[in-house]
């Protein structure tokens, strides 16, 4: 659990500096046609950030308020709206995580085995660099 969590600090660093990073570095002038500048973050990269940035926000303001066990509906929701691994990464270990919460050990361990097995599906859809 604590390897868990120390992995999922380490992506929210990475994922808020580097949505930092890109923020300081473009400007709108910089921005054409869908490709940002020299950095060569396509807007996909900015949308991932912004999806990930707003469930945090979310999961903030519904456990400041009590209301943590709501998250889990627009965890599935988005689950349902979304093929994006990067974002389905981040709310299996999300969902995982709000379960934990009240003790329900056994559904959190669904859910990563659930995130496992579709993402050992997508990567034997894509076999390994030579």
């Amino acid at each position: 659990m604590k390897q868990l969590t120390q992995s999922l600090f380490l992506a929210s660093v990475l994922a808020t500096s580097a949505g930092s990073a890109f923020a300081q570095s473009t400007s709108p002038s910089e921005l054409d046609g869908g490709r940002v500048g020299r950095e060569g973050f396509g807007p996909s990269f900015v949308v991932i950030n912004a999806v990930v940035n707003d469930l945090q926000h979310l999961q903030r303001l519904y456990d400041l308020n009590g209301r943590e066990s709501e998250m889990r509906d627009i965890y599935h929701d988005v689950l349902l709206k979304t093929q994006v691994p990067v974002i389905r990464q981040y709310v299996y270990e999300a969902l995982a995580r709000n379960l934990l919460r009240p003790t329900n050990v056994d559904q959190a361990i669904m859910t990563i085995h659930t995130s496992l097995d579709e993402d050992l599906g997508t990567l034997a859809k894509h076999p390994p660099a030579p």
